[in-house]
């Protein structure tokens, strides 16, 4: 697993290459200095968590583990993430 890490303004992100498919893993500062979390992946499709995370790193992190433990089919397949958005319309 390749990692690149890129830190902007109030932004963390690391790029993943896994199984020649591309994610992004997102960290953004909220209001109060709370950090959220989205993995995008390279159809531009992204999957939001809804806690929020102390630290950059910890939210990094976490979306490193998920994708380490659920595999990357969970974020690149278009068909499984349309479902789910489906079902809550």
């Amino acid at each position: 697993m390749e990692r690149d890490i890129g830190i902007y303004q109030d932004e963390l992100s690391t790029e993943v290459m896994l199984d020649g498919f591309k994610l992004i893993v997102i960290t953004k500062r909220m209001e109060k200095g709370e950090w959220s979390l989205s993995i995008q992946n390279e159809y531009g499709i992204a999957t939001c968590w809804l806690e929020f995370f102390s630290t950059a790193q910890k939210a990094i992190e976490a979306g490193l583990m998920t994708i380490q433990n659920e595999g990357i089919d969970e974020f690149i397949n278009t068909f499984k993430l349309a479902k789910v958005q489906s079902d809550f319309v």
